[in-house]
């Protein structure tokens, strides 16, 4: 007799390579920036509407905090060098770089939560 059950979840390991706790750790920070940044685009835009140039100096803050969590993220990720220049590069187009910040995110997100973190607006928590 056929012990072969058709209805049966299939049994293939596909969980994530483990990473190690450095790199997670890395990641946690690298999404603060990230999340600050989109925050700060946000905000840049509203001060900009009421305040006029003040508003340039907080976009131009969230576009150094966008570059340097892209750089720590991608680190912490694994990304090779080319796909990480790719990204800083794409961070100087205006609304390609928010739409790149939204991916990220997601990903450190998903990333984080696989090692057992809780993920929330303001980034991660063990």
């Amino acid at each position: 007799m056929n012990t072969y059950n058709p209805y049966e979840a299939p049994k293939a390991d596909i969980a994530a390579p483990p990473a190690s706790d450095a790199d997670i750790e890395q990641v946690a920070g690298a999404q603060k920036l990230i999340i600050f940044s989109i925050l700060g685009y946000f905000a840049g835009a509203a001060v900009q509407t009421f305040l006029g140039p003040v508003g340039v100096l907080v976009v131009l803050g969230a576009v150094l905090a966008g570059l340097v969590g892209t750089f720590r993220l991608c680190a912490g990720l694994g990304y090779s060098m080319p796909v990480r220049v790719i990204l800083i590069v794409l961070m100087f187009v205006p609304l390609v770089s928010l739409v790149v910040l939204l991916v990220l995110n997601a990903k450190a997100t998903a990333r984080l939560r696989a090692a057992g973190y809780h993920v929330g607006l303001l980034g991660a928590t063990r």
